[in-house]
């Protein structure tokens, strides 16, 4: 069970809906949510501006949409992996998102903080495939 995900989407049924389904399957503990991508680095800088220890507060996976209004998804991966990658490396991006745009999985892959796209509507199906996804696997041993 991770410890804690943050969700970034602007869809709040799709938030609601991943919310309650990452806690009753017993995938995390704490589940955070945001609308955008601003708001997502907002809760990045206030986590190093308040925690003592922002790597073992952080969340060990992101759930990003790519789709959303004032910043988006591949917005916020731009300002994400210079300024936190490093200083969070037990933190890990899976892109969820409707897209089927070819185009977007080519971009996710040149993200090395991401390490997996999904579809909408995030799904038991897709809970368990990322557990068995190399860079999480080790988080459920």
């Amino acid at each position: 069970m991770l410890k804690k995900v943050l969700c970034v989407d602007d869809d709040t049924i799709s938030l609601t809906i991943s919310q309650l389904l990452l806690k009753r399957t017993g995938f995390a503990l704490d589940v955070d949510t945001v609308i955008d991508g601003s708001e997502a680095l907002e809760y990045f800088e206030k986590l190093f501006s308040e925690e003592a220890d922002p790597s073992a507060a952080a969340p060990e996976l992101i759930l990003l949409d790519i789709n959303m209004p004032v910043m988006n998804g591949w917005e916020f991966l731009q300002e994400y992996d210079p300024r936190f990658r490093d200083r969070l490396p037990n933190t890990h991006i899976v892109i969820l998102s409707s897209t089927i745009d070819p185009e977007d999985f080519a971009l996710a892959k040149q993200y090395p903080v991401v390490a997996q796209f999904i579809s909408k509507p995030l799904s038991v199906e897709n809970l368990e495939e990322l557990k068995d996804n190399p860079v999480m696997k080790p988080l459920f041993s």
